[in-house]
């Protein structure tokens, strides 16, 4: 290699050099002034996330996807009850989701009573890669920390628990534009329940569409595993499918998979997916999701089903024991 060849090698590296350095303090700049935002004032998700996770205190908790955030009213279930209740549910996630959460939670805290929505597309692979997504969104941020954190996402995410310890940037990447605009959900002050108003629904009542779908098959070890983790816990557990606005179905693989569990195991099911109370245009804001006037009936019906229940089958059920959040 000639002298001319060696210096413009040397060259490229001193800019290489420079460069990496360049990116190294706009990362970590830019990260360390995210951190701030994030540590000063959470987004209201992630504050209900954070709360579940490390300070649960309430009676009740409701876990499953978008149908159960929006579907289920906290303040409902706490007044008919008499219970402190909190949603826990979360949009884009299935099974998975709920037991990594209630695994970590049940070290802090044991619930009197967990209600847990199923969809008939509980097992569909995509929704299995969703709630890792979720997950690493949530947990990410704290994996520095939080060594249950980085235990889960070696073990669900590992490739964003590395990008994360590489960039700091990378631990809010997907918190940006709610912590520079905010949000206007206001989940945490509601208990966890997310309300939607209003209806987008038009035209004729659509049929249930699962052609198509990949399953996959853990989906049903994670839910076994939820189901026995809680009755080794002594914790009551009603699985629900709540209302939908699709034409009648009666099963689909997800449900076909899970319900030898649910019988196995002798836990409770309440099936309200075409009961005709809720099955109206004007209570759901899609095919698939209640609104907050359809959140509201329903959450009155099923919180009165299972006061009737308790009171006739599991008293205990009803005695308040927990501190409510402050």
């Amino acid at each position: 290699m000639t002298r001319e060849e060696i210096n413009h090698v040397a060259r490229f590296l001193k800019k290489l050099s420079i460069l990496a350095a360049l990116l190294f303090v706009f990362d970590r700049g830019i990260g360390l002034f995210l951190q701030y935002l994030y540590e000063k004032d959470p987004p209201p998700d992630i504050k209900a996330f954070n709360h579940v996770m490390n300070t649960p205190l309430e009676d009740v908790y409701i876990f499953g996807s978008s149908k159960a955030a929006h579907g289920y009213v906290s303040n409902v279930f706490a007044d008919t009850l008499g219970l402190t209740c909190f949603n826990a549910g979360r949009e884009q996630t299935n099974i998975l989701y709920a037991d990594v959460v209630m695994s970590e939670m049940l070290r802090k805290h044991s619930p009197k009573l967990v209600i847990l929505d199923i969809t008939a597309k509980e097992t569909v692979a995509h929704n299995m890669e969703a709630s890792k997504l979720i997950l690493a969104n949530l947990m990410i941020p704290h994996i520095s920390t939080d060594t249950s954190f980085l235990r889960i996402g070696k073990e669900l995410f590992p490739k964003e628990v590395f990008a994360a310890r590489v960039s700091m940037l990378q631990r809010y990447n997907s918190q940006v534009l709610p912590l520079l605009l905010g949000t206007k959900k206001n989940r945490f002050e509601e208990n966890g329940y997310l309300p939607i108003h209003g209806t987008k629904i038009e035209g004729e009542i659509p049929a249930f569409q699962d052609k198509g779908e990949s399953y996959d098959t853990t989906a049903k070890d994670y839910f076994e595993h939820f189901v026995t983790m809680l009755q080794e816990k002594n914790v009551k557990l009603v699985i629900i499918q709540s209302p939908y606005y699709v034409q009648k179905f009666t099963t689909s693989p997800s449900l076909a998979a899970l319900m030898p569990i649910i019988k196995k195991y002798n836990v409770e099911y309440l099936d309200y997916s075409f009961d005709p109370e809720f099955f109206r245009k004007d209570y759901f804001y899609d095919n698939v999701h209640l609104n907050d006037k359809g959140a509201h009936a329903f959450s009155a019906r099923l919180a009165s089903d299972l006061k009737k229940d308790f009171e006739k089958n599991d008293p205990a059920v009803l005695n308040k024991s927990q501190t409510a959040r402050q």
